[in-house]
Parts: C-alpha cells; structure tokens; sequence
C-alpha cells in the first residue's frame, strides 16, 4: 500500500540518521535489511502526514510496528510526530533463531549473552541493532508469550511492558459434516500418494501423524520428530504409522513417476527415487531432512513407519496432492511441533482448530499459555530444555503409541476436545491485550512529550510544553571536526582504519586487536 521506491535515492541519508539519532548499526546490513527500513521509513512519513493534516488536535493516536523489518518507522515517528504513541512488537527476536539454530544453549545460557557479539559473529548485527533500538524508545514494547518476553529482557535490554498473545479466527473452519468429508477427502488422497509412492499396501486404516512449518530443522523440532519416529519403527507396533513431513524447501518439481502413476496406476514407479519424497530438490545429498531418513529404519520397505516429504507449499496446486495445507491438516489424526524455539506456535492451534489433536512443547509460546489457560484437552505439552532431546523423542513416541491404540470413539472425543479447547485462543478474548497495551502507549506518550491532556467538555486540548514553552532548554548540536596529532610510526594504522575494507576483512580486524585486545572491544571493536 506504500510506494518506497522515492526513498531508494535517500538511503544513505536515512541509515545516517538512524545511526546518529539511535545509534542503529547498518554497516552490514545488505539489500535483505535496507529495503525493509525504507519501507518502515516510509510508513512512517504516511502516518506522520496523516496525524498532521487529516487527524484533529484532540485525536489519540497509536502506531503500531511489528518486528523488525516495519521499525524504522516508529524511530521516524519519535524525530518527526512525537504526539504519536508508537508501540512495538517482536515476535521473535532476531538473535533467538540464531542464537538456537547454532545449537547454542539458548534457555540455560541466556543471561550470559550479551547480544551484540554473536548479532557481529552470525552477521545479523544491522537487523537487531534496529530491533534493539525500536524496543528501547517505543512507548509500548510487546511480545507474544512469556518466553519470549524473557529472550526480550537479556537480549535486547528491555522488560516487555505488556504480552499479548496470537489469537485466532475460526470463521473458515469448516463445521459438522463439511469438516468430516475435507476429513476424508484428504485422508484418501494423503493414503493414495503414501502406498503409490512406497509401492506398499496399508493393512487396515493408518495413523496419519504430521509436522509443518518454517524448515528450522532444529528450532522446529523437526530432528526429534525424525528420531521418534525411528524409535517407534523399531518397535513392535501392530498397525501401520504414515507420518508426513510438511516443510517447503527448495525443490523443482513434482516427481514425475509419481505424478503419471497417480493419473494411471499401470505407469511404473521409478525405482531409483526416493520412496519418501513427493517432489525433487535441488540439493538432496545435503537435505537435512533427507540426510536422517537415508539408511535408517525409515528408508526401508519393512518399516510399518512410512514418511512422506513435502518438500512444497500445499496451495492446492503442488503437482502430487493438489490440496490446501488447511484440507491436508484435517486428513491428520495428530500433529507434532516439537519446538525447540517458538515464539508462539500458530501451528498447533491450528490443528485443534481442525480438530486434530497436536503435540507441543514448554518452548513454544502456545504450549505455555495454553497450559495456564486451558485444560488442554487435545493437546499434549511435553517438557523440553536445552540438553533434553532423548527424553522429548521418549515421549513422543510413547504418545503417538497411545493414539495407536485409541479405537474410533477415543478418536472422535479426542478431536472434539482439541476443537472445544482452539475456542480458548479467539481473537475476540485475547484482543483486550491490545487495547490495554495502546492505552499504556498513549500514557507514556504524554509523559514522553510533556503534554497535558484538558478535558474541556466535548473536546480535549492538547498543549505541548516541548514546543509552546520549553523550547529553550534543548540542546543546540554543532558538528567539529578534532584534529589529532599520530605518531609517524603508526600512520599506516590510521589509514588503515579509515579505509571501509577492515569491515570484511578478518585479518585487518585482527591486526587492530592485536594491538590492545581489551581496547579493541572497550571500542566495540573500531579502528
């Protein structure tokens, strides 16, 4: 709705002034961070335009940014229409994905670190400065759940002044009978694929389990996912399991094989493909996904275990299932996100919206708000920390065994209890949050900007002393130029710092640490 593009040419103007104004290290941020902050720049001279020319006097208004890549609008707005209550949301953090994702132990370590070093080390540092910056001067700064609010106070320096959790509509959930033919609909179609692919015929109705989401192999859950469903195929299970893996990764196609088999069942199989892929990739021999399955219990024929890899976005015209993501979900008797870094989790809660009962984790948002608020019917909540892996694979297993057992009427109360307990998470109960957050924001506004609120009848008058009386007291900044005297000895040195290569050039920054170690970082590591 915002055309940027005139910003293109300011760029550089603008990245200056966050730096001088917040202190917001753009240095390297690539095209993925610059075009972002011209957008919220951007957005941030439409709302100040229309505060100042369509808004009337007594009007409260609050701007709300949500993560980083919308932030540098509410800096603009704190410079350009400071009346503007401006309000903040991090989802996630940008150093907790890369934080977890790197295998460092993020929960049990997480007063240790101070941000700034692994933001230099993993080259995000452009994208959670801006965050840092956003979250320390907006008026409200809010986040989704609890551990998230935690990763906020240690990584980027600021207690969340209010959390809000992610709601959820249920309007385009189908009702009754509609839900149960999507139900079997997809359940036949889901069965189809998995015996065309395999070669194999399922004896009697198989549980149908399922993960999706982003492809964090890690932070997703997705490992032990992979290795529970290993354990349970070497046990002794008396009825087949056919988990699918619903993760979008770079692929080129449906596989062909699959595809003309599907249209006419006496076109043949290419027994060179791998039996648990829908789609080809590009890179397999280095798929996360591929590389745990391949010579494992999982990859053979015998296993009563049989996976799926969807390795494409289910938008009902994928090649090989030809449905919508939502029709797939409700074809699942379980899904499983086993999270080891979530935020919130809008997956599982839109399972039980379906009605298929969902397993998650004490590190996703969800699983711990859910646990406070709920009885969680339909919804198992498995504890999980930094060093717990094995324990969380145990678990997993054990309950997808449990829903093995279960005959056709544990099933159907299952789903309808997963259903009753989505209702929990409706938008219409959790949307008070926001009221009460903007609220906050208006009020520290009017600290911030020394206004006084007059109530005079049917309108307010707003009089702000910053501008009408106390204009004088603040500060008039004149730039200087300090000349100092090098010794001649280290005039290369200089020249070296003042020339931009040291940024990417690790032997360069080296040689400057070398000189004093403890230095180099008192000076956040500047020639």
């Amino acid at each position: 709705l915002i055309d940027f593009k005139s910003f293109f040419s300011q760029k550089d103007d603008i990245l200056k002034k966050l730096w001088e104004n917040y202190h917001v290290d753009s240095l390297s941020g690539q095209w993925d961070y610059v075009e972002p902050v011209l957008f919220g720049y951007a957005a941030g001279v439409v709302i100040a335009s229309f505060a100042e020319h369509l808004a009337a006097n007594s009007d409260k208004i609050v701007a709300h940014f949500h993560e980083w890549m919308a932030a540098a609008g509410s800096l603009y707005l704190r410079d350009n229409a400071p009346y503007v209550a401006t309000v903040f949301s991090t989802h996630a953090t940008v150093m907790g994905p890369c934080i977890a994702g790197n295998r460092l132990p993020l929960y049990n370590d997480l007063h240790k670190f101070n941000a700034d070093e692994p933001a230099r080390q993993f080259n995000v540092m452009a994208k959670h400065s801006l965050e840092k910056s956003a979250a320390t001067y907006a008026d409200a700064f809010l986040t989704v759940s609890e551990i998230t609010a935690n990763e906020c106070r240690y990584l980027l320096g600021r207690e969340v002044t209010r959390i809000t959790p992610n709601g959820f509509e249920n309007d385009f959930v189908p009702e009754g009978k509609a839900l149960e033919d999507v139900r079997s609909a997809a359940r036949k179609r889901i069965i189809e694929v998995a015996e065309a692919s395999w070669d194999y015929q399922f004896r009697g109705e198989p549980l149908i389990v399922t993960t999706s989401g982003r492809y964090e192999y890690r932070n997703k859950g997705i490992d032990v996912y992979l290795e529970s469903l290993k354990q349970l195929a070497a046990s002794n299970i008396d009825r087949d399991v056919l988990a699918i893996i619903a993760v979008p990764a770079a692929n080129i196609g449906a596989r062909q094989d699959l595809v003309a088999h599907l249209a006419n069942k006496e076109a043949a199989i290419d027994p060179s493909q791998k039996r648990y892929l829908t789609h080809n990739l590009e890179s397999e021999a280095w798929d996360q996904v591929c590389q745990s399955i391949e010579g494992s219990i999982l990859s053979t024929t015998a296993s009563r275990v049989k996976v799926l890899f969807v390795p494409t976005y289910l938008n009902g015209n994928d090649g090989i299932f030809n449905m919508p993501y939502y029709d797939m979900l409700a074809g699942a008797d379980l899904s499983i996100f086993a999270s080891y870094y979530e935020p919130w989790g809008y997956t599982p809660l839109e399972s039980v919206a379906y009605g298929v009962p969902t397993v998650t984790t004490t590190l996703a948002g969800f699983g711990l708000w859910i646990a406070k608020h709920s009885s969680h019917e339909g919804v198992d909540i498995v504890r999980r920390d930094d060093y717990n892996e094995r324990e969380v694979v145990f678990q997993i297993t054990e309950i997808v065994k449990r829903y093995l057992q279960m005959d056709a009427e544990a099933m159907s109360e299952a789903r309808e209890g997963a259903q009753e307990m989505s209702k929990t998470a409706l938008w219409k109960k959790l949307f008070k949050e926001y009221m009460s957050a903007y609220e906050e924001a208006l009020d520290n506004s009017v600290s911030r900007t020394n206004r006084v609120l007059i109530d005079g009848g049917d309108r307010q008058s707003q009089i702000n002393f910053v501008r009408q009386q106390l204009t004088s007291n603040r500060p008039s900044w004149h730039r200087l130029m300090v000349e100092k005297g090098i010794p001649e000895r280290l005039k290369a040195l200089e020249e070296l710092s003042r020339n931009l290569w040291w940024c990417w050039t690790a032997s360069a920054r080296d040689l400057f640490e070398s000189v004093d170690s403890e230095l180099w970082v008192k000076v956040d590591r500047n020639p």
